[in-house]
């Protein structure tokens, strides 16, 4: 696992499912920018870019998904 993998897979999870500007998923955003993280193309495009990628991706979907 590097860093890389956690912040795609965040990325990804917040990108989809924040609910506008004030809410903790923009926040985390706004903070992966702020670490210099930019998504590769394919990310971008929701194709993972390692299945570490995507089972942490999965694993993160789960667990916010059992807190609605």
């Amino acid at each position: 696992m590097t860093r890389f993998d956690l912040y795609g897979a965040l990325w990804l999870l917040c990108s989809r499912y924040h609910s506008g500007r004030g809410s903790r998923g923009y926040r985390i955003l706004s903070r992966l920018t702020l670490a210099g993280y930019s998504p590769g193309l394919s990310l971008q495009s929701h194709r993972f870019e390692s299945t570490t990628q995507r089972d942490m991706y999965r694993q993160l979907w789960r667990t916010y998904h059992k807190g609605l």
